[in-house]
């Protein structure tokens, strides 16, 4: 078998890996939210805000947008939250940039939730 084969062959359970794990850090962050061990800061509401309006006129995550939001944040982001929104775009750039096909409802669930921060305030 020749390499190309077995790439090709083991693609389909990297996009259901990158789509099951980015599901499983929805829960976990939406959890985080609900029951406020996780108050997103100004950083990260902000990034949040810039990238669902990147995004607002098709709807779309997008690898460019998703990447340029993690450079903005730079060192920042990965500390602010412990990181958690960071986790959270880094997968999300995963499962986009190579997206299988039952990926559509996880991105919708990190659209609800990026929304969800993007909103937030802290008390």
């Amino acid at each position: 078998m020749s390499h190309e084969t077995a790439a090709s062959l083991a693609a389909p359970d990297r996009r259901t890996a990158a789509v099951t794990r980015l599901t499983s850090l929805n829960s976990a962050l939406a959890e985080d939210l609900d029951r406020g061990r996780w108050v997103p800061g100004p950083l990260e509401r902000t990034l949040t805000a810039r990238l669902l309006v990147a995004c607002a006129g098709d709807g779309q995550f997008t690898p460019v947008r998703v990447r340029e939001i993690l450079i903005d944040g730079t060192v920042a982001l990965f500390h602010a939250g412990d990181g958690r929104l960071a986790r959270l775009l880094a997968q999300l750039l995963e499962v986009i940039a190579d997206p299988a096909s039952d990926a559509d409802p996880v991105l919708a669930d990190s659209a609800r939730l990026l929304e969800r921060v993007a909103r937030s305030v802290s008390a």
